[in-house]
């Protein structure tokens, strides 16, 4: 009988930094289980793979309690476990200071963000020490790592996951499950792009500036992210890795 594949979930692969991280899984031989709240974006997402059939979907939210785990539990058992964790999914739905931030979108963005993200490595955890293997990857942000301009919700979320995904790499350490948090700068996505062909000149051309090797694409967090998943980055654990184009050099 042949090995079976390495297996990933990937939350958030609908679009973006998701989908990226989907096509580079896929090109290096993975079986990817996708989650989002969209059927009809993850069946563009899939569709769009070197290899359609290594991938299923889930469409969900991830911060439903519940609903990760009976995905995760499906996936494992028709493939014989689960090797990663990609938690990606997250939202930034209004850029405002304290005072202007509604207590909805405060409230949403940390379900999403955080506890989103704690209930999918909630779902994966008890295969990975099953396995005594295991590499989760969780999405922050330069957000998380230094202070912006009306970041007032979607800024402290993603510190919270760096935050968190250092205590995972402490609790879990023992059973040879690695965490790390990747961070990435401004990066051009399908929903960034209309923000940022919206700043005025003068603004966007400061931005730019920010980033010494100019804004980054999806392809260039999903590759660190694989890197993380794999044999090579072994000894990395409850690292919060910029992904910025030397944003935070600064």
């Amino acid at each position: 009988m042949s090995a079976r594949h390495s297996t990933v979930v990937i939350t958030g692969a609908g679009s973006g930094i998701g989908r990226a991280t989907a096509e580079a899984f896929a090109a290096d031989g993975w079986d990817l289980l996708l989650v989002g709240r969209r059927d009809g974006k993850l069946k563009e997402t899939i569709s769009g793979l070197t290899n359609p059939n290594c991938a299923s979907f889930a469409a969900l939210d991830v911060a439903e309690p519940g609903a990760m785990h009976h995905a995760v539990q499906d996936f494992a058992a028709a493939k014989g476990g689960i090797d990663a964790l990609v938690a990606n999914a997250g939202i930034n739905p209004q850029r405002a200071n304290a005072l202007t931030t509604t207590d909805d979108f405060w409230d949403e963005t940390l379900r999403v963000n955080l506890t989103g993200t704690h209930r999918s490595c909630q779902a994966v955890l008890p295969f990975m020490q099953k396995a005594q293997s295991g590499a989760i990857v969780t999405l922050g942000s330069i957000a998380g790592q230094v202070g912006m301009v009306d970041r007032a919700a979607y800024g402290p979320s993603k510190a919270a996951v760096i935050e968190y995904t250092r205590n995972l790499a402490l609790d879990f350490g023992a059973d040879q499950i690695r965490a790390n948090c990747v961070c990435p700068g401004f990066v051009v996505t399908d929903i960034n792009r209309d923000w940022l062909e919206a700043l005025p000149a003068e603004t966007y051309s400061q931005l730019i500036g920010k980033h010494p090797l100019g804004l980054g694409a999806p392809e260039d967090v999903a590759a660190v992210i694989l890197f993380l998943c794999k044999p090579g980055a072994r000894w990395i654990t409850g690292v919060d890795l910029s992904v910025d184009g030397g944003y935070t050099a600064q």
